[in-house]
């Protein structure tokens, strides 16, 4: 045999090889490695946890193993505005984040920080799942980020280690911790605290040193970073509802099929379902560990401060919310209180 046919027969052969090794599935597609990011606890029965692995074994299991997650909590890779940031530069290509730094990225995001802007958890799901919360999804893109879904943060209720907080006056002098949220913290001040925005990370130290004499959050987090250690009050204010959401980073979006875009969208949006119905089981078993662990709970009268958000607060942010329109914001936030 000549060289030329020796050659050719060789090239017949790997061919053969190869198409062999694809029909056994021995030449297996090459997989996608994913980096989830969030900032909560490592407690695989938080919701949060509960959710987000959800979300990896639904992607992995649908994409036949192309596509792979590996999961970052704790702030493994940074707060929440660095994840954000860390999303937008491709550093890190999905991250469940708080809505707190969202509204330095997209105004309209603001609209979740409102104070009392919904009335209960059904008003949320409603309001996030149908046109409003999706027009706000797809601001997103143009900074960077694909919006996939909302879950639930919970509502966020007041601790501190002075007295329980019945009403405003009970918030005079105290400084308490709020996230990096500028409406969070124009709330705060307008109901007679002093708001302290401070990472996350810092605040049990900050409890335990006294620097700040309370903080605001969902009872998840109130039991999971075990503040009733250096907090004895908790009041059920529920000021703020707490958005997160599984987001992407667009351009690395932009770089995967459509077979994988559907999986990852489909699978958020399910995991963010798993997730909610975990934290509403999960917040009635927390409010019975933290009664056990020493927490005086109370309920908070709730009129005033509602009329303190729409005199002081609503009214400034308007404009930012309507994009430099103050009618357009006033009539988005009306939607959102009109839906039933």
């Amino acid at each position: 045999m000549d060289s030329r046919n020796l050659k050719r027969a060789g090239c017949l052969l790997v061919v053969s090889l190869l198409s062999s090794l694809v029909s056994m599935g021995t030449l297996a597609q090459s997989t996608i490695n994913i980096k989830l990011a969030h900032n909560g606890n490592t407690n695989p029965n938080d919701p949060q946890n509960v959710g987000v692995q959800a979300f990896k074994e639904m992607v992995e299991e649908r994409s036949d193993g192309t596509l792979s997650v590996q999961i970052y909590p704790a702030g493994q890779l940074g707060d929440a505005r660095t994840i954000v940031e860390g999303i937008q530069l491709g550093t890190i290509e999905m991250a469940d984040v708080e809505n707190g730094p969202m509204g330095r990225f997209v105004p309209e995001a603001m609209l979740w920080d409102l104070p009392f802007i919904f009335r209960n958890i059904e008003h949320a799901h409603k309001v996030l799942d149908g046109e409003i919360g999706q027009a706000v999804q797809a601001k997103y893109p143009s900074v960077g980020i694909r919006h996939l879904a909302y879950n639930d943060g919970g509502f966020r209720y007041f601790t501190n280690n002075e007295r329980p907080i019945n009403t405003m006056a009970d918030l005079e002098g105290l400084k308490i911790r709020v996230m990096e949220s500028e409406v969070m913290i124009d709330t705060l001040n307008a109901f007679g605290a002093s708001a302290v925005p401070m990472s996350f990370g810092e605040l049990y130290t900050a409890l335990q040193q006294g620097v700040v004499d309370g903080q605001e959050n969902p009872m998840n987090h109130i039991y999971s970073q075990r503040f009733y250690e250096v907090q004895d009050y908790l009041s059920l204010s529920g000021h703020f509802y707490y958005p997160r959401q599984y987001i992407a980073g667009e351009s690395w979006w932009q770089s995967l099929s459509e077979e994988h875009q559907e999986i990852l969208s489909q699978a958020a949006i399910e995991a963010s379902h798993i997730q909610r119905s975990a934290l509403a089981d999960y917040e009635v078993e927390m409010r019975r560990v933290l009664e056990e662990n020493g927490m005086s709970i109370n309920e908070v009268s709730k009129d005033e401060f509602i009329q303190a958000g729409l005199r002081k607060i609503y009214p400034s942010y308007y404009e930012t919310l309507g994009g430099g329109d103050a009618a357009v914001g006033e009539s988005l936030v009306q939607a959102i209180m009109d839906v039933e």
